[in-house]
């Protein structure tokens, strides 16, 4: 069974996961953390990737295709709309590169970039696509308050785009310096990497295994909010594509830092508070009695940032898309903060909420050592390689993976017996053919049988009348040998050349068997001439010369004919 690699290098710990991958379906079976120690004269990811490059030589092998993510603060991402639909992949691609290379501040060969086309019916029933904003669009730049009355959490649903008149892609790219560091850190530890994904791309292979998001109408979008150590990463979600994502540099670092600045205690110290009593208070979930109102105030002061980026994220993603999220699920390790889905759920006006133990069976697997919430990332980029061709690969043009047959190895039993399978049905098939053709002869001997028996007195087979009756006669074919334009091109070989003779050919008329020509010519001698050329042709027989006249400034009109003989 083919085996497929997800690495997800977060702020303070690395995540591998792996995932089974068969022709019907895939499989989760673990996910590997490990924290990435502290260390002098290297930078993090160097230190990273000798972490990556330990998990992989203790848990897997060289058969194992190998997947790495790229943090979204990394790619520029951009939905681009083009007049036009139909248009061949590799010169979408030309258009794209063209597209990205005005909104970005690189050049073409100074990046790379992976697109996917978005479904054309985003946005039908969702309004006229005009850009206006409903009441309170305006209020984006005030920061979420202690337990707001639910007009004011509301955000605006803001603009919506009208369907495509062309096409819509959405684009990732990146500098393809920063790619290939990435390559050469994974190359130092041996490790060959099959695809660079973007990870906030990666989340639509974790949507489609969460029953609630697999419920919501098809007509409508779902999300996917990661927030992590230092960044969250949103991912909108139609049909099980990714349509829209982003990464917002916020994270659960910044609550931890708030709280170590408000009571004055270590980073370390601190996040053991967050964890053991931090909360977010909300109308959902009110703050206890006894609970610490400041503490809320403190978490809430950086929470609140975060769901206003995730609140414009939406916005934005409606307005170029037409895609209106109704449902979202919260991962990463900012979602175990408790009250955090609550909270969100009110500053976004929509339903959020986190994974429960049947969806962390689909997506780590029963046994994983790793809780679902921070493997989700590590798992959807498994997930998104187990095709072989995952859709926002950043290892494109001159960084593609350069083919050595090992994913064939990997798949060499399976395409054996789906070989033999094929071969097995085609025999059989072959066989059957045979068979009904045997059975079409024996019934058409026996009806022969049946006939000579009426109509020569006694039974006789196939041979034996083809014997009584003698030799075939070879008739003669009635398609002849030269069509009228071969017969015109052998006419015009043979006639006198344009300066030798003076003739201007009126008519041409050619039938079956024969041809008659109507001209003029300077002179009888000349009429001579061309004659005698007709003559020439070995396909033409008795040529005869027609009456002679005189016509305008003293010219020979003349007509020639002549049967024409060739024939198969």
């Amino acid at each position: 069974m083919a085996r497929s690699i997800g690495i997800d290098i977060g702020a303070y710990s690395v995540k591998v996961g792996l995932v089974q991958s068969s022709f019907r379906a895939s499989s989760p079976d673990t996910v590997v953390e490990r924290a990435v120690p502290g260390g002098a004269g290297e930078d993090y990811l160097e230190r990273a990737f000798g972490i990556v490059g330990e998990i992989v030589r203790e848990h897997f092998n060289d058969q194992d295709s190998v997947y790495l993510s790229v943090g979204g603060d990394q790619v520029h991402s951009r939905v681009i709309e083009f007049p036009f639909k139909g248009l061949k992949r590799t010169d979408l691609e030309r258009a794209i590169g063209g597209e990205l290379e005005q909104l970005l501040p690189f050049d073409m060969e100074d990046i790379v970039f992976a697109f996917d086309t978005l479904p054309r019916q985003l946005g039908e029933g969702e309004g006229d696509g005009a850009a206006t904003t409903e009441a309170g669009a305006g209020d984006d730049d005030d920061e979420p308050t202690f337990v707001q009355s639910a007009a004011e959490t509301m955000p605006p649903r803001g603009a919506v785009a009208a369907p495509a008149s062309g096409m819509r892609v959405f684009a990732c790219a990146m500098q393809i310096e920063r790619a290939r560091e990435l390559l050469a850190l994974a190359e130092e530890q041996g490790i060959e990497i099959r695809g660079l994904l973007v990870r906030s791309t990666c989340y639509a292979r974790i949507a489609e295994r969460v029953d609630r998001l697999g419920q919501v109408a098809g007509g409508d979008a779902v999300a996917v909010i990661d927030i992590g150590h230092a960044v969250t990463n949103v991912c909108v979600v139609h049909s099980g594509r990714t349509v829209f994502s982003r990464s917002i540099v916020r994270g659960g670092r910044d609550v931890t830092m708030a709280i170590a600045s408000a009571w004055k205690m270590s980073v370390e110290d601190a996040e053991r508070a967050k964890h053991e009593h931090g909360y977010v208070a909300s109308m959902r979930e009110p703050a206890l009695p006894e609970d610490n109102e400041h503490l809320h105030g403190v978490v809430a002061g950086e929470l609140g940032p975060i769901a206003r980026e995730i609140r414009r994220t939406l916005l934005a993603c409606r307005a170029e898309t037409g895609a209106t999220v109704t449902l979202a699920a919260l991962v990463g390790g900012g979602s175990r903060l408790r009250g955090t889905a609550s909270y969100l759920s009110e500053q976004l006006d929509l339903d959020v909420f986190t994974l429960d133990g049947a969806d962390a069976e689909r997506i780590v697997g029963p046994n994983s050592p790793v809780p679902v919430d921070v493997a989700c990332a590590a798992a959807g980029v498994a997930f998104d390689g187990t095709g072989g061709r995952p859709t926002y690969d950043l290892r494109t043009g001159e960084l593609a993976l350069k083919a050595d047959f090992s994913f064939l190895r990997a798949k060499a039993a399976h395409l054996a017996a789906v070989a033999l399978i094929i071969v097995a049905f085609a025999a059989g098939n072959a066989y059957a053919a045979l068979y009904q053709l045997r059975q079409n002869e024996a019934e058409l001997g026996a009806a022969l049988a049946e006939e000579s028996v009426r109509v020569l007195g006694s039974e006789k087979s196939a041979e034996e009348i083809n014997e009584s009756v003698g030799p075939n006669v070879v008739e003669q074919s009635p398609i002849p040998k030269m069509t009228a334009y071969d017969v015109l091109l052998a006419l015009n070989e043979k006639l006198p050349a344009k300066g030798d003779v003076t003739l201007n050919v009126e008519t041409i008329d050619i039938t079956p068997g024969k041809i008659k020509i109507d001209a003029q010519a300077a002179t009888s001698a000349e009429i001579d001439r061309i004659k005698a050329a007709v003559a020439e042709v070995d396909c033409f027989a008795d040529v005869t010369e027609g009456s002679i006249s005189s016509g305008a400034n003293d010219v020979k009109v003349f007509s020639l004919s002549a049967r024409t003989t060739c024939r198969e």
